[in-house]
């Protein structure tokens, strides 16, 4: 039996499956099954904070939830690829909360904690800085104090079974016990690469890779404040200059302090373009592609700023996976366009509001657009560095300080009891540079849990299920 026709047999329904090596003796070296794994009413693909927000959501509906995570902790990029910021709950100008829902409240929690501070309201591309660490086990704390929710972590999804196009029956996990078949009666895709979704065959759509966003490989670093003050014109920017040697395209880039660790610096200045994840060459290059550039970097530092032994910049921990900005998109019944962001339109089905600007990583740059209609491009090329700046709008009475998401984006077109929330959803280029923030797909992934519940309550389609969401502000 060919591959194709193995994961083929599970697609299309086999109860069970066996992947037998012969060794010398010709005996089974081992013997895979698609056992049981157990019955569930939802399953969440996906233990990012969009997968665990729509997990939490519909076990406290009374639902039985698997929570299927391919890492050792939830949390996604916050967690595993160490990004400490979430962006504002206010909107552009800080006068209004216009998200309150699972992310305020583990905002709040994490503050108590000493694990969080925040920032101004009106600080939208900033709202909190968070310590990771913290974040993950307050994740875990939340998973296991909801009864009606299996985690299942160090798990990949590997196959879909349904029964007719659109409705899912069963979920494939890999994990240590081999190929375990995992039930439901609802289904939600939060893998951020349409994994589910893909392998139903529900349909999906992709930008050309010289157009999709750049990817990120994080890390923390040791060093930086030292070296600051010794070089006053030190910073990421000035060092990613050709002059000094990394030998990158690019120079922009971002960091952040390390909360609970004075002296720690989060570092966001890797760049991986013309790269699909949802291709498994293309994430294998993301993944080794960023560490070197990484390493290309610190020792550009160390080399140019030079510092006593054991005072230079070091690299203290690796992101465990990439920040992975973009792939694979749901076709859905509605694409939110860039008109819908930038204009603030609101719609009957909001499920999401945000104040983030339209940010799009380009393989040499980087382009802001915002709602007060003014924007910002910083790019490279063999000329050097550029930075541009004007209005992609004119001056309005009406200009507008956030953004809504509706939930058809999130509802694959012919989908019977599958949902698509987060980095997933169906909008526009320029629009998802805005929509695909954390604070936003953590909203998806709320509602999209809701509405799970929902349809299996009242024996809904996936369409006609959504929940009001109770925005407050």
């Amino acid at each position: 039996m060919t591959r194709k026709e193995f994961l083929g047999g599970i697609a299309c329904g086999a109860a069970g499956v066996a992947l037998a090596a012969p060794n010398a003796a010709g005996e089974s070296r081992r013997q895979l099954s698609s056992a049981p794994a157990g019955d569930f009413d939802v399953v969440v693909i996906g233990g990012s904070c969009t997968g665990v927000f729509a997990a939490i959501r519909a076990a406290e509906a009374g639902c039985k939830v698997a929570l299927v995570e391919m890492a050792g902790g939830f949390g996604g990029t916050a967690t595993q690829g160490l990004v400490p910021i979430w962006h504002s709950l206010y909107s552009t100008d800080g006068k209004t909360k216009i998200i309150k829902g699972l992310t305020d409240d583990m905002e709040q929690e994490l503050v108590r904690r000493g694990e969080a501070r925040m920032e101004r309201p009106d600080n939208f591309a900033r709202g909190a800085v968070i310590n990771v660490a913290g974040l993950q086990i307050l994740l875990d704390e939340c998973v296991m104090r909801q009864k009606g929710i299996t985690p299942f972590l160090h798990t990949r999804l590997a196959a879909v079974e349904c029964d007719r196009p659109g409705h899912i029956t069963a979920a494939i996990i890999a994990d240590k016990a081999g190929l375990r078949r995992i039930t439901g009666k609802f289904f939600i895709d939060a893998s951020g690469d349409a994994d589910l979704c893909r392998f139903a065959g529900l349909p999906t759509w992709k930008l050309p890779k010289d157009m999709m966003q750049a990817h990120t490989l994080c890390a923390i670093l040791s060093g930086y404040d030292a070296i600051r003050a010794k070089y006053p014109k030190f910073s990421f920017g000035e060092i990613m200059k050709p002059e000094y040697g990394a030998g990158l395209k690019h120079m922009f880039g971002w960091g952040a302090d390390v909360i609970g660790a004075k002296g720690l610096f989060f570092h966001a200045y890797t760049r991986v373009a013309d790269c699909d994840p949802s291709i498994p060459e293309d994430l294998t290059r993301i993944e080794i592609e960023g560490r070197s550039q990484l390493r290309r970097i610190v020792d550009a530092v160390n080399r140019n700023f030079p510092m006593p032994a054991g005072e230079g910049l070091s690299i203290v921990a690796l992101a465990a996976h990439a920040g992975l900005r973009d792939s694979c998109h749901v076709d859905s019944l509605y694409r939110t366009t860039t008109d819908d962001i930038l204009y603030g339109r609101h719609f009957d089905d909001v499920i999401a509001r945000g104040s983030y600007r339209v940010d799009i990583h380009e393989g040499a740059g980087i382009t802001f657009k915002y709602l007060d209609g003014h924007f910002e491009r910083t790019y490279s090329d063999e000329k050097g560095h550029h930075y541009e700046t004007g209005r992609w709008r004119e001056k309005a009475d009406d200009m507008p300080t956030w953004y809504e998401v509706p939930y058809r984006s999130i509802v694959p077109k012919g989908s019977e009891n599958v949902l698509a929330p987060g980095r997933i959803l169906d909008c526009e280029r320029d629009a998802y540079g805005a929509c695909r923030v954390m604070v936003n797909c953590n909203q998806m992934g709320e509602a999209a849990g809701r509405a799970a519940a929902n349809a299996l309550a009242k024996g809904l389609p996936a369409a006609k299920a959504m929940v009001p969401v109770p925005f407050e502000g």
